[in-house]
């Protein structure tokens, strides 16, 4: 019988922060690189992850909109629909 993946809200928060990491690493961390920029996980409540940008992206009006969208996409397309992404 297949093991039962647990709810992203029921890992601890190592596991929670291994999954974001490996969801992002393919598409979003190589996109903000390419711009100057980057964002680090300042902390995890629930299905709420919350970032903070760095580099280019901090103050970028892109950062709020598409590439928020972007990154909360790939993490509920990865890891759990119920995931929302807030910048602080």
């Amino acid at each position: 019988m297949p093991k039962k993946k647990k709810s992203f809200d029921k890992l601890d928060i190592d596991e929670q922060i291994k999954l974001i990491n490996k969801a992002l690493e393919a598409d979003v961390i190589p996109l903000l690189s390419s711009h100057g920029g980057g964002l680090e996980i300042l902390d995890i409540q629930e299905k709420e992850v919350y970032v903070r940008y760095y580099g280019a992206c901090h103050g970028c009006p892109l950062a709020s909109g598409g590439t928020l969208e972007f990154i909360e996409y790939t993490l509920q397309s990865q890891i759990d629909e119920e995931i929302r992404v807030v910048p602080a």
